[in-house]
């Protein structure tokens, strides 16, 4: 019996590495990884479309209330009225 046991652990130490060798096995079917691979485009274009915004908005800052307020005198005009 102990000669049994012995030999039972020995085959299982050295099947481990030949059974990590082996492709995992999928639990998604072809129609989920469809959805997985339709879905990580869509994030793509998603990303592309934002990355574009965010470079477009960074080179023009716009200034809503520029025409309400008082324009600033340029430093001849107050030379001028001195």
């Amino acid at each position: 019996m102990k000669r049994l046991i012995i030999a039972t652990a020995l085959l299982a130490i050295l099947a481990a590495p030949a059974m990590a060798q082996r492709k995992p096995y999928s639990v998604m079917s072809d129609s989920e990884k469809a959805e997985a691979k339709a879905s990580e485009a869509v994030d793509k274009q998603y990303r592309n479309t934002m990355d574009r915004t965010r470079k477009d908005g960074a080179e023009a800052p716009v200034d809503p209330w520029a025409n309400m307020r008082n324009p600033t005198p340029s430093p001849d005009a107050a030379k001028k009225k001195n």
